[in-house]
């Protein structure tokens, strides 16, 4: 007898735990999982965090103008640390609240600076290999060369939060430069820019690939604009409530 109602009590115990776990246990896991990954396996994560132009001053420094949002721009300055143009140490010199308008018009004054001085130099390439000459400009020295003064865009893809990232600079449309952004510090005013490997891809793929990036910057600042009108929204219903 005693063993029958050892026997009976199995499923007893087995329904309990069962009741347990799906009341209490599982009820937590899956609160602690969606608070950790809510943000995680958000798609808008995978969004750049920030496009840059860089205006270029020989030999070693350069200043960037750096898009972070619809409403912010920051200029930052950027300093070569070895000559072979590996390691570059790059800080933040101001920011900015600008209105939209403003900064619309500097991301798309400067990408069509950068792309017409990467149709300038396919055009000076064709123009070189078709009539077998140096492409040289007489009426135009070197020094006073107006595309000497064109941008180069940069884009960083986050990879741990904010504070490391990878990403490529436009050299050309051709000559793709991927390096590594590091955080050296909590508040992101320094960082140290890493050059890994230099790509020279056709220009279509490469052409494909800004436009994409600059697609997905647009998406991102985009909803974080929707969502902050929706935070004012609530926050006035619940003011006026």
């Amino acid at each position: 007898m005693s063993s029958d109602k050892s026997i009976n009590r199995f499923p007893n115990c087995y329904y309990f735990l069962k009741r347990y776990w799906q009341s209490e246990f599982h009820s937590k896991l899956c609160r602690i999982t969606r608070k950790y990954f809510h943000n995680r396996l958000d798609p808008f994560n995978l969004c750049p965090r920030t496009i840059l132009f860089w205006f270029f001053i020989p030999p070693y420094r350069a200043i960037g103008i750096s898009i972070l949002d619809l409403q912010r721009i920051a200029v930052y300055g950027r300093q070569q640390i070895e000559p072979n143009q590996t390691i570059y140490l790059m800080f933040k010199i101001l920011e900015l609240n600008s209105p939209i308008p403003l900064t619309l018009l500097i991301m798309f004054a400067s990408l069509g600076l950068v792309l017409t001085d990467g149709a300038n130099k396919i055009v000076q390439a064709v123009r070189s290999e078709y009539e077998n000459i140096v492409p040289t400009d007489e009426s135009v020295t070197p020094s006073l060369n107006p595309f000497n003064l064109t941008p180069r865009m940069s884009i960083y893809f986050p990879i741990i939060d904010d504070h490391t990232s990878i990403g490529f600079l436009t050299i050309d449309l051709r000559h793709i430069e991927f390096s590594i952004k590091q955080s050296l510090e909590p508040n992101e005013n320094i960082k140290s820019l890493i050059r890994f490997i230099d790509i020279y891809a056709p220009f279509p793929l490469q052409l494909g690939i800004m436009f994409l990036s600059v697609g997905l910057f647009l998406c991102g600042i985009i909803f974080k604009f929707i969502l902050s009108l929706n935070q004012e929204l609530l926050d006035e219903i619940r003011c006026s409530l």
